[in-house]
């Protein structure tokens, strides 16, 4: 019997038997197993990982309370972490001065503080000083 010729290009000139020999297909179950095995073992390392971490963090929570002062913030409730503090002039006063005033940007920038001071609270370091900026007390 005479082989089938494949003309499918004039470079190569072979028959369909010799082109059937080269294929062969080699089972992949082996790999993907391993694979899956590998995998498994992962995911699972990782959970363990992940439930110690979360019961940890639990167990710190509960030895450490929000500082009143702040909010849990850690910035200065009384400067609002500005570092000072607008002195206020009173509604009478600043009702005069608006009145008092020539134009309208005059008018409405007659009643705002032009003066300040730094925070006595903090001591203008913009920080909670009860708690230092953490925003947690230890117990």
């Amino acid at each position: 019997m005479k082989a089938i010729q494949n003309f499918s290009s004039p470079f190569t000139l072979k028959t369909v038997e010799q082109r059937r020999k080269k294929f062969t297909a080699s089972p992949a179950l082996p790999e993907t197993a391993v694979s899956v095995v590998l995998a498994a073992t992962v995911v699972g390392a990782a959970a363990t990982v992940l439930v110690r971490r979360t019961r940890g963090s639990k167990e710190i929570d509960t030895s450490v309370k929000t500082c009143e002062d702040c909010g849990g913030s850690g910035i200065c409730a009384e400067c609002k972490g500005e570092g000072f503090v607008l002195k206020k002039l009173s509604e009478e006063s600043a009702e005069k001065a608006r009145l008092a005033a020539k134009n309208m940007a005059t008018r409405y920038t007659a009643g705002l503080p032009k003066k300040w001071s730094y925070c006595t609270k903090c001591s203008s370091a913009r920080s909670c000083s009860t708690c230092g900026g953490s925003g947690q007390l230890s117990v």
